[in-house]
């Protein structure tokens, strides 16, 4: 779960940026987010799993897969949504949220 001043810092990479449970998980959906240099689209919507998810510490989710960045993309349904993710592994759950995303985007540098 994210604290009120995380979700806020959240907010300035991606504003409208909201928390979200389901089955016990807790996500932050992004509506915007902007991807590192290169990636194609430039901009997606996506969810960060603040928690262990499908075998990883955390995961971030993205509204469709880029196909010349990451690696083994999988597929899952999440709120009755298509989202897809790359094998980005240990980037740990305690860090800050904003933390735990700029892990993940550098995954797709």
């Amino acid at each position: 779960m994210a604290t009120l001043e995380e979700l806020a810092e959240i907010q300035t990479v991606s504003p409208g940026a909201t928390e979200m449970r389901e089955a016990g998980q807790v996500y932050i959906h992004l509506p915007t987010l902007a991807l590192p240099e290169g990636c194609e689209p430039n901009r997606l919507e996506a969810l960060l799993c603040l928690s262990s998810h499908s075998g990883y510490s955390t995961r971030l989710f993205l509204s469709q897969p880029i196909p010349a960045r990451g690696k083994n993309w999988t597929s899952h349904c999440i709120f009755a949504k298509g989202w897809h993710t790359w094998s980005w592994n240990n980037v740990p759950a305690n860090i800050p949220p904003i933390e735990i995303l700029v892990e993940h985007l550098r995954g797709l540098q």
